[in-house]
């Protein structure tokens, strides 16, 4: 009766994170380049064999196995805004940016614009890595699909100011989410490569669009009906087996 409550509350916990992974995942549907995160669990149970309460076994458990969660960086449909300085990311990589406390980040957000300083920055004021300065008297900045950035100058000619360069991780997925669409390198992300949009083995980038969110709705809700139909079986389970454990007590009274 002990192992049915434990393999229960584990099926609880899981299937409540899942909920938890899916209405995050939902609330992000029309997020710019938001990547869709999946719940799962990982390994096998540990369950303690032993009937002995003193001969537990640190870390057993019984029913489902931890949970943890997993980034898709599957790439998204661009969605287009019509702002010159805007870009989307046409393969797997990433552009650099400086957060706000001046450590490196990571993000595919290309949603760039210019502050009252001339900077080019990310949402947040974030600045770019390199920086990119938009000179005094230059206006319309815009990107190229070779990721140069210009402007117009005091003449009207267009002027280059600044290159956007990308990166690639031998694994993306070992990339730490900091939130608002940053990342970092992480211990399993793996050595990376760098190149500009255009150059060999990089993809150009989409100027005037914004990569869209990778969320597909459709799944999300068949994974919360599953999360749910499995929630209710396990407090099914959870509910039985506490009453097993009431009747086993009052026998023994």
């Amino acid at each position: 009766m002990v192992s049915m409550l434990g393999a229960a509350a584990s099926g609880l916990l899981h299937n409540q994170n899942v909920m938890d992974v899916v209405g995050n995942n939902l609330a992000n549907v029309n997020t710019y380049a938001y990547k869709k995160i999946r719940a799962q669990a990982a390994g096998r149970p540990t369950a303690n064999t032993s009937t002995d309460p003193t001969q537990q076994t640190a870390g057993s458990r019984m029913g489902v196995a931890e949970t943890t969660t997993e980034i898709s960086f599957a790439q998204a449909a661009a969605q287009s805004t019509g702002n010159p300085l805007h870009f989307s990311i046409q393969d797997d990589t990433f552009f650099r940016v400086t957060d706000l406390d001046g450590t490196p980040a990571l993000t595919r957000l290309g949603a760039l614009t210019a502050d009252a300083a001339g900077n080019i920055t990310v949402p947040g004021g974030r600045l770019l890595e390199p920086p990119v300065v938009l000179p005094e008297g230059m206006t319309l900045p815009e990107i190229s699909e070779a990721g140069v950035i210009s402007a117009l100058d005091e003449t009207g000619a267009r002027q280059p100011i600044g290159q956007v360069t990308l990166v690639r991780f031998m694994n993306p997925a070992g990339l730490e989410i900091m939130g608002n669409g940053l990342y970092r390198e992480g211990l399993n992300s793996g050595p990376f490569t760098e190149g500009t949009p255009t150059s060999e083995g990089f993809a150009g980038v989409l100027p005037g669009t914004l990569e869209g969110s990778n969320v597909e709705i459709a799944e999300e809700f068949t994974n919360m009906i599953i999360a749910q139909r499995a929630y209710q079986a396990a407090a099914k389970t959870f509910s039985v087996g506490d009453e097993m454990l009431r009747i086993a007590t009052d026998l023994t009274q």
